[in-house]
């Protein structure tokens, strides 16, 4: 054996023994009990949860959307699994078992401790929203002059942006007065630009995928406040338009900006790359 091959067969036993020395990722071991309930709580919403057999109890409690709680159906059943997949695009994988003394009952999950999946819709996890639209929130280079202005509150669309076929809109609230300006809710809807007299106004209602700046309802005097939405993707038909209310929260200050087809086809096309935005 000459001295080229002894050194390629080394090379490829080195490669083997470093595949086989990193480490796989480590599944969870669950222990349920039949008269205690276990809490896991998960970064983001629960999308899925596939229960390997009876034996476990699931359910997601209302008005919760990121809690799973589980419990054992019957006492001593067999070895199984849980799986839950969350709408950041992870999977969460756990090995359960049954024991009478669980060493806990409440356990908190984060993404790395998961695996990566891609949903069937290929369209932007919430995750990913979160991450292209704070990055949107410091975006100064696009001003459209939509506005509306109501007692010393003034409302612009500054930025329209796509990706795939998700559209985001950057609003900025702006408050000259000396009263503070409180969002009660918001709501965007497609209707007629022209209503024709004797005729009832057709509207359709969107709901944002996602809302990034409105944790804080509050503009304070003399601040701003920038807001991003993010809706999937709609066609503005002939003589159509969509129309986005802010509603003032114990007040009459509401505002309302108007948008056009020919607007969103000024859409600013979002080139991140896919680990910028995870």
């Amino acid at each position: 054996m000459n001295k080229t091959t002894i050194i390629a067969l080394l090379c490829f036993l080195l490669s083997r023994l470093t595949v086989q020395a990193q480490p796989m990722q480590q599944q969870h071991t669950l222990e349920l009990a039949c008269r205690k309930t276990t809490s896991l709580v998960f970064p983001y919403p629960i999308k899925s949860v596939d229960r390997g057999s009876g034996g476990i109890l699931a359910q997601v409690p209302p008005q919760v959307r990121n809690v799973l709680q589980v419990k054992a159906a019957s006492p001593r059943f067999q070895e199984t699994n849980l799986t839950v997949i969350t709408a950041d695009g992870r999977l969460y994988s756990f090995f359960v078992i049954y024991d009478e003394s669980p060493a806990t009952t409440l356990l908190r999950l984060e993404a790395a401790q998961a695996t990566s999946v891609l949903f069937t819709d290929a369209g932007l996890n919430q995750r990913q929203l979160e991450s292209i639209m704070s990055r949107l929130a410091e975006d100064f280079r696009f001003h459209y002059g939509m506005k509306d202005k109501a007692g010393g509150i003034k409302a612009t669309v500054e930025g329209i942006y796509i990706r795939g076929s998700t559209l985001f809109y950057r609003v900025v609230l702006t408050n000259s007065s000396p009263v503070p300006y409180g969002i009660d809710f918001t709501r965007f809807t497609v209707r007629d630009r022209k209503k024709a007299k004797r005729t009832a106004t057709q509207e359709e209602e969107l709901v944002p995928l996602y809302t990034y700046g409105e944790e804080d309802r509050a503009v304070e005097a003399g601040q701003r406040k920038v807001l991003v939405f993010a809706l999937e993707k709609h066609n503005l038909n002939r003589g159509k338009e969509l129309v986005l209310v802010l509603f003032e929260k114990s007040g009459g200050r509401h505002l309302k900006l108007k948008i056009r087809a020919r607007d969103i086809l000024l859409a600013c096309p979002l080139l991140f790359s896919d680990e910028a935005e995870i």
